[in-house]
C-alpha cells in the first residue's frame, strides 16, 4: 500500500478526499454545535468536498506524503464561558471522525475477508482507504502547532504548560516542518518512526491483516 500502483493511487484519492472532507466538516459540526456559526456561515459545514479541499494540499498529500485541507475558522469567544474544553472538542473532532471511518470501512473489509470474498485489488483499494484515514487521525494527534493535537495539549494542560507551550507555538511549527522536510529528504522520515507502530497496531487491530 506504498507504492503507486492503480488500487493504491484510486485508495489514496479516495481516502484523502472522504477523509480531508469529513475531518474538516466535524471541525466545522463541532463549533456549529457549542453555539460557533463562523464556519456555518462560510460554508463550511457541508460534506460536499469543495468547500474543504486545497488543490495543492491534496496534491502534495497525494504524493509528497504531506497536505492539507482548508482550515475551519472557529471563534473561541462563542465558547464562553468554557473556551479551552470547547477548542479541544472541536479539535478531537477532526480526528475522531477519521478514526471512526477507518473503523467502520475496516470492520467491512475485515467481514469481506473473512468470507473470502474480496480480491487483491478491492483488498489494496479499500485497505488504502483505511490507511489514509489512520494517518489522518494519527497525524493530527501530534501535539506540534498548527495540527489538532497541539490545540488539545494547550486546552488541556494545566495553565502554566498550556501557556508556556503558547509562548512556544512557532517553534513547534517550525520542528513540525522540519520533520516533514527530513521525511522528503531522507530515505526513512522521523514521522514514520513516530507514527509507523501505532499505525500498523491499528490497521492489524481493525482489518486483522498486518501492514
Amino acid at each position: 500500500m506504498f507504492g503507486f500502483t492503480i488500487p493504491i493511487l484510486l485508495g489514496r484519492v479516495i481516502g484523502l478526499v472522504v477523509g480531508f472532507t469529513i475531518h474538516e466538516w466535524a471541525h466545522a459540526w463541532s463549533a456549529y454545535r457549542l453555539g460557533d456559526n463562523t464556519a456555518y456561515y462560510q460554508g463550511r459545514l457541508t460534506f460536499d468536498p469543495r468547500a474543504h479541499l486545497e488543490p495543492i494540499g491534496i496534491f502534495l498529500a497525494l504524493f509528497a506524503g504531506f497536505g492539507w485541507a482548508k482550515p475551519v475558522p472557529v471563534n473561541p469567544a462563542a465558547f464562553y464561558p468554557n473556551e479551552k474544553r470547547g477548542l479541544v472538542i472541536v479539535s478531537i473532532a477532526g480526528p475522531l471522525t477519521n478514526l471512526l471511518l477507518a473503523i467502520a470501512v475496516g470492520v467491512v473489509l475485515r467481514v469481506l475477508l473473512a468470507g473470502d470474498v474480496v480480491g487483491d485489488f478491492v483488498y489494496t483499494l479499500v485497505g488504502t482507504i483505511v490507511l489514509f484515514n489512520l494517518v489522518l487521525f494519527l497525524f493530527n494527534l501530534i501535539p506540534l502547532a498548527p495540527l489538532d493535537g497541539y490545540k488539545i495539549a494547550v486546552g488541556l494542560l494545566p495553565r502554566e504548560q498550556s501557556a508556556a507551550m503558547s509562548r512556544y507555538e512557532r517553534e513547534t511549527t517550525l520542528i513540525l516542518m522540519l520533520l516533514v522536510i527530513l521525511g522528503a529528504m531522507g530515505r526513512v522520515s522521523p514521522l514514520w518512526l513516530i507514527l509507523g507502530p501505532p499505525l500498523s497496531f491499528l490497521f492489524n487491530l481493525i482489518v486483522g491483516v498486518g501492514l
